[in-house]
């Protein structure tokens, strides 16, 4: 069932509620206990997969309704986010980060380093900023709908790790949270922490230009659109 806005509008919700749904803690904890974390983790992902892949066969089919005319120099700031949003990818999954799966003790006993006190969820940070991108450089409403709703699943989402997290672990999150900041460099204004010399990686911000430079390169081969400014 695809081709119309309401079924994109439809297909998005599904992808958004269910993974803010079954993640709620009343939801997540007695099936966790009835299947196991294994058990819990291959359906959450089956449900993740099919979600998505309705969302972006919806999404394919969906009409096009143009908002605005992408000017050049609109699609210039949509490579700008892009290149922000690949390097908090790239520095979050390679920081120890108690917010992600299966590293919450490594994360926690070498606390706030690197990227995280720049924000504490920074792949959270870098999949909303691509949303954000994309939906101002395609400038049509399904756009909008489609690429929103990775923004905003994961934005809120990265407030949800927090509330669990906080349930879960106590003060030792709280500990975490009280050094750092879900909102960029909120912690860092304020005075909390300082990015030394060296945190950041100089491989981090070199990997970051490779995948740019080659998604850029590569964009119209895979997505059908050539992204290229000029």
């Amino acid at each position: 069932m695809t081709g119309e806005t309401w079924i994109l509008i439809l297909a998005c919700s599904l992808f958004v509620g269910s993974h803010l749904l079954i993640s709620h803690p009343p939801v997540r904890d007695p099936l966790r206990r009835r299947i196991g974390k294994y058990g819990f983790r291959g359906g959450y992902s089956l449900i993740s997969i099919a979600s998505l892949t309705w969302m972006i066969m919806t999404y394919g089919d969906a009409p096009r309704t143009v908002l605005w005319n992408v000017p050049v120099f609109i699609r210039h700031g949509s490579l700008t986010v892009m290149v922000i949003a690949i390097f908090l990818i790239i520095c979050g999954v390679t920081t120890a980060n108690p917010g992600m799966i299966d590293m919450e003790e490594k994360g926690l006993k070498n606390g706030a380093i690197g990227i995280l006190k720049i924000t504490r969820h920074p792949v959270s940070w870098g999949i909303a900023l691509w949303g954000v991108s994309h939906g101002l450089a395609n400038g049509h409403l399904e756009g909008i709908i489609f690429f929103g709703s990775f923004a905003a699943l994961s934005l809120i989402g990265a407030s949800h790790i927090d509330y669990r997290k906080s349930r879960r672990l106590g003060d030792r999150w709280r500990d975490f949270m009280d050094v750092t900041s879900h909102a960029p460099f909120g912690a860092i204004l304020r005075g909390r922490v300082r990015v030394e010399k060296g945190e950041i990686r100089w491989w981090q911000t070199l990997l970051t230009i490779v995948i740019f430079t080659g998604l850029l390169l590569a964009h119209e081969t895979f997505f059908g659109q050539n992204v290229l400014p000029m």
